[in-house]
């Protein structure tokens, strides 16, 4: 048992696929953990169950995760606070849908003792940190060129059993507000700024549409302070009916027997900087353990490469507690990422209705 987590009591709320994981970290990171959900399934015969959260509630709770659909988050976060005013929260992201910005603001205006921190894993990935620190060290003459990021998965197979299906975002609700985070990790913090300060451009924007999936894959270009930047995300594998052609830094082979690809794409100068993060799978066909990411340098001079072995959900789990829980607090909430995939959606389906996205507090 950790001693540094042994006692602390964290309420995880909805036991669909992030409410088990969450469930199942904690645990292992040495929370006791409770779980509120009317229809849970199966579950660990050692973990509390409720039916709702003025159950669970019936006893101490430190921390709140909560793992509801998107959809639900506001009604859950309001629900909890009416039990406990100064509830710490940690909630999946996205943390409410970009329209409700104004009333997610409005119930935390209304708990000033309250703290919410959103989940955001990537923000707490070590590799990215080294691949920082190895552009410092191997290209510190060179002024940042690109930075690129990719995700792409084959979600057929879950969206026919229905397990999740974005009408509200499209595309950029699966797997968007990862690659921002990465993009965060990427840029200094004023390029980072301007760039989510600006609006997305449609001719900038290509987004594959679909009619029952409102849209299946995107690419976006933009540029900040001189810094060339790409986003390209796809649900149905590499070629969403042609209409979104997968760019050339890419254009990557998959992991053995995996769908998933997940890259990261920085020039500095001559010198390119790759990162793929988990799953990764050797030049050879070697499969790296779960958690392994791949760095490599590549420039004049420079060839390198480092495995990392790193748990970006782990480390953003304990940060967030630890955050939520610390004297200080956590940093302000800054959801210019859920505004982001707002403005990106409207910009790729002009024609839909319109609910513009709201100023946001950074």
């Amino acid at each position: 048992m950790n001693p540094r987590t042994s006692g602390t009591r964290v309420c995880v709320i909805g036991y669909g696929a992030a409410g088990r994981l969450h469930q199942r970290l904690l645990s292992e990171l040495g929370f006791d953990v409770s779980v509120v959900d009317p229809a849970p399934g199966a579950v660990p015969s050692a973990i509390s169950v409720f039916d709702g959260v003025e159950q669970a509630a019936r006893r101490p709770v430190d921390v709140w995760s909560v793992c509801s659909p998107t959809a639900t988050h506001i009604a859950m976060v309001a629900e909890v606070l009416a039990v406990d005013p100064a509830a710490r929260l940690l909630v999946e992201k996205p943390v409410c849908r970009t329209w409700e910005i104004p009333e997610l603001n409005a119930l935390l205006d209304r708990h000033p003792e309250a703290r919410l921190v959103v989940m955001d894993q990537y923000r707490h990935s070590r590799a990215m940190t080294l691949l920082r620190t190895m552009r410092q060290e191997l290209a510190p003459q060179h002024p940042l060129r690109a930075v690129r990021v990719g995700f792409g998965k084959d979600r057929r197979a879950d969206i026919a059993a229905g397990r999740f299906v974005d009408h509200d975002y499209g595309i950029f609700g699966y797997e968007w507000l990862h690659m921002l985070a990465l993009v965060r990790g990427a840029l200094p913090a004023e390029s980072y700024d301007r760039y989510m300060g600006t609006t997305p451009q449609a001719g900038a924007l290509r987004v594959a549409a679909d009619p029952e999936l409102t849209s299946t894959a995107a690419h976006e270009r933009a540029v900040a302070d001189g810094v060339d930047i790409e986003l390209y995300s796809t649900i149905v594998g590499p070629d969403p009916s042609g209409q979104v052609s997968v760019p050339a830094w890419f254009d990557l082979p998959p992991a053995a027997g995996e769908s998933r690809q997940r890259h990261v794409d920085v020039l500095a100068g001559p010198v390119r900087f790759g990162l793929d993060l988990d799953p990764v799978t050797l030049p050879l066909g070697t499969r790296l353990p779960r958690n392994t990411h791949r760095l490599t340098a590549e420039g004049p001079g420079v060839r390198r490469e480092w495995l990392i072995h790193d748990s970006p959900l782990d480390n953003a789990l304990r940060w967030a507690v630890a955050a939520l829980l610390s004297p200080a607090g956590p940093p302000g909430l800054d959801l210019r990422g859920a505004a982001r995939i707002g403005l990106l959606a409207e910009a790729a389906h002009p024609a839909r209705p319109a609910r513009r996205p709201p100023s946001v507090r950074t």
